[in-house]
């Protein structure tokens, strides 16, 4: 109404004439004869704070969920380590950073691609980056500094274009990324199902089947891949 006021009159600006405008039109909003107007716009102005309300509960509900379920993740993860490895189970202390000589060592990706396959060739299984044999967390953050992108997003995005060009695009919708924050360090967790079809790895030129056979991947010659595949579609 002040706006309109002013459009109106064609008047300049000035505070004192402004205060006395914006007093005046706010006692005229009240009058009776704009009580009509009054009345729609706090009927209008009750059903959006109302709307808001609800959404930002809802939200709040969501946000809240959420947390519980990454709550209940967390511990879920915590008891598979503290089970140690297992068929289904492999643990690995980096993606590309060797601790023993203290560089990065991108060798290191190729063990990580071999069990990934030698779960998918078998049962599934789920392997786990950031944490040692014993169990001992040990985070991503040496992995993160030897990317371009030095964060989670960076290092799924590495890890899935490494699956896509060394095992296949195909299999990447069986493998599920997910991070985790244990003692305050970030760990990786990625759950591979059971492929019906043979992954292999292509590495050096060479194409290798690697298969999960009790707590460690074995790589399997051309006649035992070949007497496995028959035996598995049997």
């Amino acid at each position: 109404m002040v706006i309109y006021w002013y459009d109106s009159v064609k008047t300049p600006f000035s505070t004192d004439q402004f205060l006395e405008v914006v007093g005046n039109r706010f006692m005229h909003s009240f009058s009776f004869h704009m009580m009509g107007m009054s009345l729609a716009f706090i009927i209008i102005g009750a059903l959006v704070g109302l709307s808001s309300g609800f959404y930002y509960k809802k939200i709040m509900e969501k946000n809240q969920t959420l947390k519980r379920q990454e709550q209940q993740l967390e511990r879920n993860i915590e008891f598979i380590i503290s089970n140690g490895e297992s068929e289904q189970v492999e643990f690995k202390s980096s993606l590309r950073y060797d601790y023993v000589n203290d560089k990065i060592n991108k060798d290191l990706e190729k063990v990580i691609l071999k069990t990934i396959a030698g779960f998918l060739n078998a049962k599934g299984g789920t392997l786990i980056i950031g944490v040692d044999d014993s169990g001992t967390i040990l985070g991503l953050d040496k992995d993160y500094v030897s990317l371009r992108k030095k964060d989670k997003d960076g290092f799924e995005l590495h890890l899935v274009q490494l699956i896509s060009s060394r095992i296949g695009t195909e299999f990447c919708s069986m493998i599920h990324i997910s991070f985790y924050k244990i003692k305050d360090k970030d760990i990786c967790s990625l759950d591979a199902q059971s492929s019906s079809v043979p992954a292999y790895v292509n590495t050096g030129g060479k194409t290798l089947f690697y298969l999960r056979t009790g707590n460690s991947t074995k790589q399997l010659t051309v006649e035992e891949t070949v007497n496995y595949l028959n035996f598995k579609n049997k």
